[in-house]
């Protein structure tokens, strides 16, 4: 009540939307890490930040962490990123990449001075694609359940460009699964496209007052099923 009083005597003010979320991540038969995602949606700007840290009981992956944040515009259903920055630490190396946009257009903050790949993605491929953390929090934010599981959406690294496209949608009672596929499309090897270009992946989203809030994602990966499961 008194958060709505404020917005009426303050029209200055604008409401934000707040997503905030802990998440389990299994693979392997075990879990293998935490993952942790806020997210703010004020007017026409969000901004978004992201960590996943391994719980150490896989010690293939013990040590691994990584942490993304994003921001730039909205409209509806629509992102257009303005900066993104990554840091991870393999638990071998640590690195830092950083992406800024003009025009939909991604520009790595520190280009590659040697010779470019053969399979480098040209900016006309990569053209209004959103970088990776933008990507994930137009699935992972609390949404209307109207509009959801219509997503069509190019993802930029830096270096590689995938494809997500839900393909169906399915309701059990009051939720709310998206069946989509998961798809490589460039900066990759023809040896890597072998050995596996689509992914299969599943999201289930439960009401959360008047939105629809992400609880569940299953995807198949090249090491075999993953899953990311809300607290």
């Amino acid at each position: 009540m008194i958060g709505v009083l404020l917005l009426l005597c303050l029209p200055g003010l604008v409401a934000a939307q707040q997503t905030e979320g802990q998440y389990d991540v299994r693979a392997l038969g075990a879990k293998v890490g935490d993952l942790a995602l806020s997210g703010t949606v004020k007017g026409s700007r969000y901004a978004v930040a992201s960590r996943f840290e391994t719980t150490g009981l896989v010690n293939a992956l013990s040590g691994v962490w990584f942490q993304l944040k994003s921001n730039g515009r909205v409209q509806g259903n629509t992102f257009q990123p303005r900066n993104y920055t990554e840091e991870m630490n393999t638990g071998r190396r640590q690195s830092k990449e950083r992406l800024t946009y003009s025009g939909g257009v991604a520009r790595r903050g520190d280009p590659d001075t040697g010779r470019k790949s053969r399979y480098a993605v040209t900016d006309a491929e990569q053209k209004g694609a959103l970088d990776p953390l933008t990507a994930l929090f137009a699935v992972m934010r609390d949404q209307p359940a109207e509009g959801l599981c219509d997503l069509t959406q190019r993802v930029f690294d830096g270096k590689r460009l995938t494809e997500l496209a839900m393909t169906r949608r399915t309701e059990a009672g009051p939720l709310i699964t998206c069946h989509g596929i998961f798809r490589r499309v460039g900066g990759y090897s023809p040896e890597d496209l072998k050995r596996k270009r689509n992914f299969e992946v599943t999201v289930t989203y439960a009401p959360a007052g008047e939105l629809m809030r992400l609880v569940e994602v299953r995807a198949d990966t090249l090491f075999g099923p993953a899953t990311v499961l809300r607290r």
